[in-house]
């Protein structure tokens, strides 16, 4: 536009003054507003490491279709009966109840604490079938 004007400003004769359409007030810009971002703080939480994790889950694959099967006697992914899970997870079994109630990762630490003395020899067929044993 400003080219515009300025061809027709060179193009009148010398003394005239172009007509212009009024300029519109141009309104002022909005405040900047700013806004906070609410990140929540989580409790700082050591990461879970579970030493024979691919172990923990070759065995399940071979012992449960899921990490929340229940059939009695048997519990969880990794089927635990009762006698086990009181234990190698007391705490889990008084707070959540059985085992297939029990988090994959509860489950998995629950079944570290047994393999510390007695290695996997609980799931002797599936130990050995993952190559465990």
């Amino acid at each position: 536009m400003l080219v515009a004007l300025i061809a027709l400003v060179l193009t009148l004769p010398s003394g005239s003054t172009p007509v212009t359409a009024p300029v519109p007030p141009q309104r002022p810009p909005a405040p900047a507003t700013l806004t906070a971002v609410h990140r929540s703080r989580r409790a700082h939480r050591p990461r879970l490491t579970i030493p024979h994790l691919r172990g923990w889950v070759c065995i399940h694959s071979h012992e449960a279709p899921t990490w929340r099967i229940a059939n009695p006697p048997y519990y969880g992914g990794l089927q635990m009966d009762i006698g086990f899970q009181r234990a190698y997870g007391g705490a889990y079994l008084r707070t959540e109840g059985t085992a297939n109630r029990w988090t994959p990762a509860q489950q998995m630490l629950a079944a570290e604490r047994a393999w510390k003395s007695r290695g996997f020899t609980p799931w002797p067929n599936t130990a050995r079938m993952c190559g465990l044993l």
